[in-house]
C-alpha cells in the first residue's frame, strides 16, 4: 500500500508537537476506495484494517513525547506494509486463479500448490500473471496430470470400436459398462472424461 506510506510519510504535525490524526483520516479514507482489491480477496483483511484503524485511534490519544510518537509511526508503517504484502499477494492469488480457470484447470488451488505455490509464478507491475500458457505446458503434456484439466478429447474405446464420440459419465450418455472399459484401459482418461461431466472420482 504505497499511496497509504505516501500519506503517513507527508502527514503534519499540530502546533503542539502532535501528528494531525484527523487530517491522516480524511486523506486515507479519501484515496482508499481508488486501490480496493477484489471484494472477495479483500474481505479477509479486514480484521488487519480493524487493527490499523485501532492504531491510528491510539495515536489520536497520544499524548508522550514526540519521540514516542514517531516511534509509533514507524510501527505502523511496518505494519502497513506486511498488510501492503498480505493485500498483493490475495490480489495475485484472485487473479491467478481466474487465469488457470480459463485456461481449463479444474483444481486451480492444487496446480498452484504442485507448482510450489504462488512465488512461483510471474507477475507484471499490475500484478497480473504472465506466462501462465508456458507455465502450464508440461502439465498438459504428463498424463498423470490429464485429470487436472477439462478435457477436450471424446472417448474412443481400444480397437476404435464405433461410439467413439461418446463421454460414458455424462448425463446424457450415461453407461456404467463403458466406464468400467475406460478405467481399464485408460484410467487417467476416465478420470478426465468424469471430470468434463461433473463427476467426482
Amino acid at each position: 500500500m504505497e499511496w497509504l506510506k505516501a500519506i503517513l510519510e507527508k502527514a503534519k504535525l499540530t502546533e503542539d508537537g502532535k501528528l494531525d490524526v484527523g487530517a491522516v483520516m480524511n486523506a486515507i479514507q479519501k484515496e482508499f476506495p481508488n486501490h480496493a482489491v477484489p471484494k472477495t480477496e479483500f474481505n479477509a483483511k479486514t480484521k488487519e484494517l480493524k487493527a490499523a484503524n485501532e492504531t491510528i485511534a491510539e495515536l489520536k490519544k497520544e499524548n508522550g513525547e514526540n519521540e514516542a510518537l514517531q516511534k509509533k509511526v514507524e510501527e505502523y508503517k511496518e505494519k502497513v506494509s506486511a498488510m501492503e504484502q498480505s493485500a498483493a499477494d490475495a490480489a495475485k492469488t484472485y487473479a491467478l486463479k481466474e487465469q488457470l480457470q480459463k485456461q481449463g484447470v479444474l483444481d486451480p488451488d492444487y496446480l498452484i500448490y504442485k507448482q510450489g505455490g504462488i512465488g512461483k509464478f510471474t507477475f507484471d507491475k499490475e500484478n497480473r500473471p504472465v506466462g501462465v500458457e508456458e507455465t502450464l505446458k508440461p502439465y498438459r503434456e504428463d498424463k498423470a496430470m490429464a485429470h487436472l484439466f477439462k478435457q477436450e478429447q471424446s472417448y474412443e474405446p481400444q480397437g476404435g470400436e464405433a461410439g467413439g464420440n461418446i463421454n460414458p459419465f455424462a448425463k446424457e450418455t450415461f453407461n456404467l459398462t463403458k466406464q468400467g472399459e475406460l478405467f481399464k484401459s485408460n484410467p487417467e482418461q476416465a478420470k478426465a472424461l468424469a471430470a468434463s461431466a461433473g463427476v467426482k472420482i
